[in-house]
């Protein structure tokens, strides 16, 4: 399961052990090393804030996760106002939608049954509410992000002052990104849309949202994500080959802004992925992006051309930004043309079993 990065020791030469949160001390230890950390009152209520901000509220997860709907009212007697609690039905409600799934769909509207029975209320308000978020218009799956980040900004703007919240919103934005990745990997294409929705939210300068906007407004997954919900079509794509389209598609983003390093690693990170040594997440295997693994992968190519344009293409990215807009471009193409003659390590395994000899 995903984790916060900052839940893992610094000590232990990076074998991810789990850090222990003692909120009396305000110190965090390592499970391994006894490694132990002591923060200022200050610094303690923001690093509590986030982990609450992105644990709390993790895109595609119910808020109401595991209830029956008796212990769903409960909830609205005992722990949340009348509004938080109708806004995390709201949430439930339609990510349930999103699911396809009918149980948490009733269940949620037996609990607002209950609300109504045992105190009182006037039934019209309740049966309104879910006729409008059973609406069957694209628009209605934005309620899920607009919850999720208006609760999460709340709670750093608890935590911080005025003038310190950007810096805790950008960051919060930054974990949001490195989640959606995750989420990528598992293939899981409904928490990459909320996640990425809740980005675009985010308030922070508009390049910061912008860069990551453009970033998943290109991945293969997430095209025509709404409307695949609304009219029942079923979702198949392949993982490893949408994400070796989705680095391409961010070379030919990166090369049209003149990003010129930007766009030969992202046409290089898909040759690492159709290669196998390259993986979204987590990094299992990575070739370095340098003139001597490119170098490398020229001769296992038998193809001058992949270094000989790489070469000049980082070469004259200060020099001659025209050419090297030009190599760079001859680059990403000669990735594009050898990615359909590459068999992975299994395909050629099966080869063999069949021509043993």
């Amino acid at each position: 399961m995903w984790t916060d990065n900052r839940d893992w020791c610094t000590q232990c030469n990076n074998k991810n052990n789990k850090l222990t949160y003692n909120n009396q001390t305000k110190t965090t230890t390592c499970t391994q090393c006894n490694h132990t950390q002591t923060y200022p009152e200050n610094d303690w209520k923001i690093i509590q804030a986030k982990r609450y901000a992105i644990y709390h509220y993790l895109p595609g997860k119910y808020h109401f996760n595991n209830q029956t709907h008796e212990e769903i009212f409960t909830k609205y007697l005992r722990t949340h106002n009348h509004t938080d609690w109708t806004t995390w039905i709201i949430h439930d409600y339609i990510l349930a939608r999103m699911k396809n799934n009918k149980a948490i769909q009733e269940k949620l509207k037996n609990a607002s049954k209950l609300v109504v029975e045992k105190m009182s209320y006037d039934p019209k308000p309740w049966q309104t509410l879910f006729k409008k978020i059973s609406d069957q218009k694209p628009e209605i799956f934005l309620q899920v992000p607009q919850i999720i980040y208006e609760y999460a900004e709340k709670k750093l703007q608890e935590a911080t002052t005025k003038e310190k919240l950007p810096e805790q919103i950008r960051s919060y934005l930054l974990k949001l990104s490195n989640l959606y990745c995750y989420n990528r990997w598992k293939g899981n294409r409904i928490n990459c849309w909320i996640t990425s929705e809740t980005i675009k939210l985010c308030n922070v300068e508009n390049s910061t949202t912008k860069f990551y906007t453009q970033l998943f407004n290109c991945d293969p997954i997430l095209y025509n994500f709404q409307n695949d919900l609304l009219t029942g079509k079923k979702y198949e794509i392949n993982i490893k080959d949408s994400y070796i389209q989705w680095e391409l598609n961010q070379a030919e983003i990166y090369l049209n802004q003149s990003s010129i390093i930007a766009a030969i690693q992202a046409a290089y990170e898909a040759l690492g992925a159709k290669l196998e040594v390259h993986d979204i997440w987590p990094p299992k295997k990575m070739i370095p992006f340098d003139i001597y693994t490119v170098k490398k992968v020229s001769h296992l190519f038998n193809d001058k051309e992949i270094y000989r344009y790489y070469n000049l293409a980082t070469k004259l990215d200060t020099t001659n930004p025209a050419k090297a807009h030009y190599y760079a471009k001859m680059f990403i193409e000669k990735i594009k043309n050898i990615l359909p003659n590459i068999t992975t390590i299994k395909q050629e395994q099966a080869k063999q079993t069949l021509y043993p000899t």
